[in-house]
C-alpha cells in the first residue's frame, strides 16, 4: 500500500475512534451527572476535552 494511502487510513480511522470515543465520553458524563455525581461528570468532561476526542 503506498504512503499516502496509509496515511489516509490512518487519519481516517484515528478520526472515527476518536469520534466514538466522544460519544461515549458525553454519555458517560451524563450518566453520572444524573447520578448524582457532578464532580466526576465535569471532571471526565473536562479530561477529554484537553485532548482530540471532542473533535480539537
Amino acid at each position: 500500500m503506498p504512503y499516502k494511502d496509509a496515511k489516509h487510513l490512518k487519519s481516517t480511522f484515528q478520526r472515527e475512534l476518536c469520534s466514538e470515543a466522544g460519544v461515549w465520553m458525553q454519555e458517560r458524563a451524563q450518566t453520572l451527572w444524573d447520578g448524582g455525581l457532578p464532580e466526576e461528570a465535569a471532571a471526565l468532561y473536562s479530561e477529554f476535552a484537553r485532548g482530540p476526542a471532542l473533535g480539537k
